[in-house]
This record gives structure tokens, sequence and C-alpha cells, in this order.
């Protein structure tokens, strides 16, 4: 990468000298000479270089008041400055120089090995600091999304707590009413209803956790799909969403939450540059073949077959010299380094992870157009078939143990559990239910424990049932934990994990899969 490297000197000698030692020592750089300390500090705002060689001024005063000033100003203090000492300088003018801001000298004359060191030096010096800067930005950024993360976990749990109720007694009320009745229909609009505030919860907290998954083999036009419909819940009605995704793209391997941040990073930044005036956010997804006569004009770029998301914006749109700066982290997008970062450093890293490629394209007042590239296999996978959501709903005689502190949860549960032909126990705390079933414990054939519960948690319940009788089958509820999974619940011996709002043929068929293993 080539560095500029600003020198300001008001001697034409020792200007063209130096100019001369840094093409010398630091080949790849470019060299930006200034005669007078103004144009230097006006330079320095508006070509951000890697270092400044400081010698301007007849008196030291000068020297001082110009250094004084680049480091008083927010666009130009962290640029290390070298300051050029006169011959035979007073040792106090060191000094001087460190309280003005200066980070190293040279004494004149200057002479190349000095040269070469000293800003070799500074920077490896600046090269740190801002990786130590960005470092801790990642890490504020990681305790952010950490501590979303947990509100949102808090406020899903309570959530579908309230919608487990409106949909199991809905689904029974539509149970009872004759399938051509107008009450049906209405009822049956409630039911799509709290499914689509289900799935907006589940999208919240997939986008709020940690992304940690794996990569796994995932068709991402379903991912883009679900991440438009939390856009579409937050962005003002000034912004229009307009889609083009085709559902045949073959699948890719691929973590969720990397494609969700990629899609919501690429569509605030569109909004933020159509937030005053409003506009289009347009998001197309097809599949391309890049040919070698493509690919030889990028050379970031090979040949073969990907998926090509591209996210497009009306917006104010880049200047040329933005676009060049526009993938790194730092930038913002205003000179006055008081706007607001592009988001797409982030997004760059996730695609260069991927082995993919990243393009902008853009016009001042026009808008502009990301677009992504992911290389897909070279063999296409086959298409899952989706097993039918009209299948019979088993029911059965066996007795069950249900435990859960919600009353409005429980009693649905209980009249669900009920209808489907069950014989049920119901306690509103675990510490009852652990006592009904030490008391009897071969007359229950199930437990059903939600997870979240006060002075004993589902899983300490499971524990207690299971040292009293290690076969019993047990299925468990969570509104929400990240720390229960089905593997953890698996290696525990626990039947199954069902996450709460559930439908009444989900823990229909759940029921009877754990049953069968008895």
């Amino acid at each position: 990468m080539i560095q500029n490297i600003l020198v300001i000197d008001d001697k034409t000698d020792d200007l063209n000298n130096i100019t001369t030692l840094l093409k010398d020592v630091s080949p790849g750089c470019r060299v930006i000479a200034v005669r007078s300390g103004l144009e230097g500090l006006e330079r320095a705002k508006t070509e951000s270089p890697a270092a400044i060689l400081l010698g301007i001024g007849a008196t030291e005063t000068e020297r001082h008041s110009v250094c004084n000033r680049l480091k008083s100003d927010g666009n130009t203090q962290q640029i290390p400055v070298i300051m050029m000492m006169e011959a035979q300088s007073d040792p106090n003018s060191y000094n001087k120089g460190l309280e003005a801001g200066a980070d190293a000298f040279l004494n004149q004359p200057i002479n190349r090995a000095d040269l070469n060191a000293q800003i070799r030096m500074v920077l490896r010096v600046d090269a740190l600091e801002k990786e130590t800067t960005q470092l801790k930005k990642q890490l504020q950024q990681a305790q952010k999304m950490e501590a979303i993360g947990t509100l949102a976990g808090g406020i899903a749990h309570e959530f579908n707590n309230i919608l487990f109720p409106i949909i199991g007694y809905t689904e029974m009320s539509m149970y009872d009413i004759p399938e051509d009745s107008k009450t049906r229909k209405n009822l049956a609009s409630v039911l799509k209803a709290a499914d689509r505030a289900k799935g907006l919860i589940q999208q919240i907290l997939n986008f709020s956790r940690k992304g940690n998954q794996e990569k796994i083999l995932l068709k991402i036009q379903y991912v883009l799909k679900e991440t438009l419909n939390l856009l579409r819940a937050s962005l003002p009605a000034t912004i229009e969403i307009r889609q083009a995704i085709d559902n045949a793209c073959t699948p890719v391997a691929a973590d969720p939450s990397d494609i969700q941040q990629i899609l919501m990073n690429l569509s605030t930044n569109a909004y933020q540059a159509m937030e005053e005036k409003g506009g289009v956010l347009e998001v197309t997804l097809s599949e391309v073949i890049i040919n070698s006569s493509d690919a030889s004009s990028n050379p970031d770029l090979s040949s073969g077959s990907y998926l090509h998301l591209a996210v497009k914006d009306t917006g104010h749109g880049f200047e040329t010299d933005q676009i060049k700066h526009i993938f790194d982290p730092n930038y913002r997008i205003n000179s006055q380094n008081e706007g607001i970062q592009t988001g797409l450093g982030m997004v760059y890293e996730i695609v260069q992870s991927y082995n993919g490629y990243m393009d902008v394209d853009s016009e001042p007042g026009q808008g502009t157009t990301v677009s992504i590239y992911l290389p897909l296999p070279h063999t296409k996978s086959e298409t899952v078939s989706h097993v039918s959501t009209e299948a019979h709903i088993p029911s059965g005689n066996e007795t069950i143990l249900l435990a859960d502190d919600e009353e409005d949860v429980l009693e649905m549960m209980h009249l669900m559990l009920e209808r489907l032909g069950y014989r049920v126990f119901s306690k509103t705390s675990s510490i009852e239910a652990l006592e009904e079933f030490r008391g009897e414990p071969e007359k229950f054939d199930l437990v059903i424990t939600d997870q979240t519960m006060p002075k004993m948690t589902g899983m300490e319940l499971i524990q207690k049932l299971m040292h009293i009788r290690p076969d019993i089958p047990i299925i468990l509820c969570t509104g929400f934990n990240e720390k229960i999974t089905e593997d953890n619940t698996k290696r525990l011996g626990i039947g199954a994990l069902i996450s709460k709002p559930v439908r009444v043929k989900e823990i229909a068929l759940k029921i009877r899969e754990v049953l069968k293993r008895k």
C-alpha cells in the first residue's frame, strides 16, 4: 500500500534533500512537500499522511505552534510527527517539542540512516496504535452485542410465554368450528399473525446472538427474506423495500448469522443514505457465471459460478475518492469525522472469509449499489424436500406430569394435552412437581417441564427426577436459553427440547416420538 508522507519546511534546499532521502529509504511512499505551516495543516487534513516531518519556521516557537495545532485537531492528532531540530539545539528544546506533541526527533543535517530508523519507528508505533484502537472497538462492539443478546433473550422468554396461550387457544378453538365458518377464517388470521410474531422474535434473537455458529449448507435466499421481514418492521415507511430473490439459487456453506450481518449492515448503510429524503432499497439474489475474460480484468475475482447478492439504494451516493477508503472500518462518510461509519469494513471481512468478492458502484446524487459474489460449490447439492404440514395429529392415553410456573401457559397446555387424549397432572412449581413424582414415580409415562422456573430450574428438576427414575421420558420446554441446545439435552438423557410457543401438532408429534423410544 502506498503511504503518504508530509514534509513541512520553508527551506527549499532542506525540503529537496529530505524528499530525495525519503524516496530512497521508502521507495513506495508518496512525498507531499510544502513550504508553509498553514499549507501543511491543510494538507494534513486532506491527505491523511502516515507521518509528518516538521521543520518549518525561522523560530522554534513557530515550529512548536504548528505541531501543537496538528495534535489539537481531531482529524490530525493521531498522525505521528517527527520534528526536525536545528544543529546544536538547546537540550531544553526537546522537552518543549515533546510538550508540543512531537513523537520523534531528527537533527540537522539529516542522514539516511537516522531518517530510515525514525520513519520505521513511528510507522510501526502508529500501526500498533491503530490496531489497538480497532481491537478496542471490536471488543466494545462484542460487549454491546452480548448485552443486546442477553436483553433480547429475556424479552423473548416473556413474549413467547404470552404467545403460547394465544396460539394454543386459537388452534383448539379452530378445531371446534366448521371449516366453512367465518369465525374459523378469522381465527386463522389470528394464528397467522401470532406465527409472524413468533418468527420476528426468533429473527431478533438470531441477529443478537454472537456469531459463533458453524457453517452449514444453507439456502441464503430464505435467510435474506427473513432478514428483510425484520427490516420492514424497523425501517420507516419512507423507505420502500423491493426484492428480486431467486428461490432456485444453489445452497452454499455459510453461517446464517454472517448472512444476516451482511444484509443488515448493507441495508442500514443504505437507510442512512436515504434517511433525509426517503427512497428505495432494492435487494436482489441470483446465480451468475464469471468467465475467464471477466476474471482477467479483476485479479480478485476468479472464473466460476457465484451467488450474486446486490443491495441498491437511491441515496446520496459516494465520491470517487470516498470509494477508495470505503472498506476501511474506521472510515466515516464525511470529512469532519463526525459522520457515521459505513459498516462496509465488517462486511468486507466476512465476504473475504468466504473467498468471495465485493464491489461498490456509486454516483453522487444517484445512489449506491454494493455487489457481493459468493463462490458456489462445484457440485450442486440435492434439494431437501419439505415435510407436509398437513400431517395427521397423533393422540395418546398416557399419563403426563406437566410443570410450568406461568399459569396461563400451564392451563392452556393442560387443556391441549387432555384434548389429545392424555391424563395430565399440572403443577405451577418445580418443587411441587418433584413431590408429586416422588410420591408415585411409576404412575407417569412422561414429564414435560419448563426450564425457567423460580427456586428450581427445569434442568435441576430433571436431574432429581432422573435420580429417582432414570428411565423416565422427559421433554424440556424453553422460551429462550442460549446455553440449552438439542445436543446438550440429549447428552443428559432428555428426550426432546421444544421452544415456546409450540403448535398443537408439533408437541403431539414430539410426545409420540419420545414415548416411542421408551
